[in-house]
């Protein structure tokens, strides 16, 4: 029996607005050599905004990057 695993990396960046809503944006990424690459972003929280930006999807301000919360 043949098992193909994927190694996918995830890289995360935290985001908050003016008003203290939290966001999250998860990219995932295919870190197998020799395999086609390929690159998914997802978020939590955010909406894309101006400008290439995040906006909150809870007041509409722009999200900043922050540092990672705290659990």
């Amino acid at each position: 029996m043949k098992h193909e695993y994927q190694m996918t990396m995830h890289t995360y960046e935290y985001f908050a607005c003016p008003n203290g809503h939290q966001g999250e944006e998860k990219t995932s990424e295919n870190d197998q050599p020799y395999s086609k690459g390929w690159e998914q972003v997802s978020t939590k929280g955010m909406r894309d905004g101006p400008n290439g930006a995040y906006a909150c999807t809870v007041c509409g301000l722009p999200m900043s990057l922050v540092p990672k919360p705290l659990s």
